[in-house]
């Protein structure tokens, strides 16, 4: 049986970069801006990086957590692996645990089955891959696919347009654009053949087109204002709470654990709202709080994946990435109320 002695610190880490200090999950120091944080696996890996260990929480001692959780910290490591498939069953067996017991016990931690977390890592290996040069079909089997066509039904999908145009940083794929001017500010909406990929709000027509360009660095954008009329229609009316945005078809890329708040977020009605450990609750992860609010804190797409519709347990608004103000003014008009 492995150990229960590990650093809680494994988990993750994160270091504030405004004052060069890492920390672990449930610091009690200052909350930091997001624009400011920056994710590592172990407190080696931020120390390497130039951040120092934070006084108060110290992320570079060892702490005695469940051997449990130990368990499944070191699941999640194999699975991360390249090109690694792994026997959950004989994994279990050699922690001390039933297969079963360890798949609950991975799926209350994570908040995703062993088999959506082993998907989306082999998906990530894929896409890293694609990313740096590597061919199609060496991507494939390097990320651990016995064969193309279990890639093709259950990672390329998640890349958000074709393997070859993935691999050439979205080279060749269309994405349409349009801005629209709203009573909460300029929104660009963008669209692939497949769906809305992107929605954002803001001040700055410059500054929107350039947060596009970015995450599409080598698509062929294209603002048609005429093409994506009604696009615009539904979000000016959604806008004005006269619309449900969720129901446009969208074209996301995200982890497992990512889409299935994203599903759920289009889920929550109009006029409502729900708390964070209210969403972690619907899709099946209560202790996953944190994580829902990561998830509904990268939402790529205002509006069709209505994550302003989340708050706090106080009822406070909490965070919202294109602002509180935005965030207020929309649950204004929608009317929002609480949900028992």
């Amino acid at each position: 049986m492995e150990s229960g002695n590990a650093d809680v610190a494994d988990v993750f880490v994160y270091a504030v970069t405004s004052t060069g200090v890492f920390c672990k999950p449930g610091c009690s120091s200052r909350r930091p801006l997001r624009r400011n944080v920056e994710y590592f696996a172990t407190p080696s890996d931020a120390a390497m990086a130039g951040f120092r260990a934070c006084r108060r929480c110290r992320p570079d001692e060892s702490h005695v957590i469940d051997p449990s959780l130990a368990s499944v910290i070191s699941l999640c490591r194999r699975l991360e692996e390249s090109g690694t498939v792994v026997d959950v069953k004989a994994f279990a067996a050699q922690c001390g645990y039933s297969e079963r017991h360890l798949r609950r016990r991975f799926t209350e931690v994570v908040g995703v089955p062993v088999a959506s977390y082993a998907r989306s890592q082999r998906a990530e290996q894929a896409r890293r891959a694609l990313h740096s040069g590597v061919p199609v079909t060496e991507a494939i089997y390097g990320a651990g696919y016995g064969s193309s066509r279990a890639f093709y039904e259950h990672a390329a999908p998640r890349l958000g347009m074709a393997p070859g145009k993935y691999k050439a940083g979205g080279r060749g794929e269309r994405i349409a654009f349009t801005l629209i001017a709203t009573s909460i500010g300029l929104v660009l909406a963008a669209s692939t053949n497949r769906g809305v990929c992107a929605v954002r709000i803001g001040t700055y027509e410059d500054a929107l087109e350039d947060e596009l360009a970015a995450e599409f660095p080598h698509a062929n954008l294209e603002r048609d204002d005429d093409g994506l009329a009604e696009l615009a229609r539904v979000l000016q009316c959604a806008v004005r709470g006269e619309v449900e945005a969720a129901l446009l078809p969208v074209d996301l890329k995200g982890t497992a654990f990512q889409m299935r708040v994203w599903d759920a977020l289009r889920t929550v009605p109009s006029g409502t709202t729900l708390t964070y450990s209210q969403l972690a609750s619907k899709i099946g992860a209560p202790r996953s709080v944190r994580a829902v609010g990561s998830a509904c804190a990268a939402n790529p797409v205002a509006l069709a994946v209505p994550c302003h519709r989340i708050v706090r347990l106080d009822g406070s608004l909490g965070g919202y990435r294109w602002g509180l103000g935005v965030k207020e003014a929309l649950l204004e008009v929608e009317g929002a109320r609480q949900c028992p």
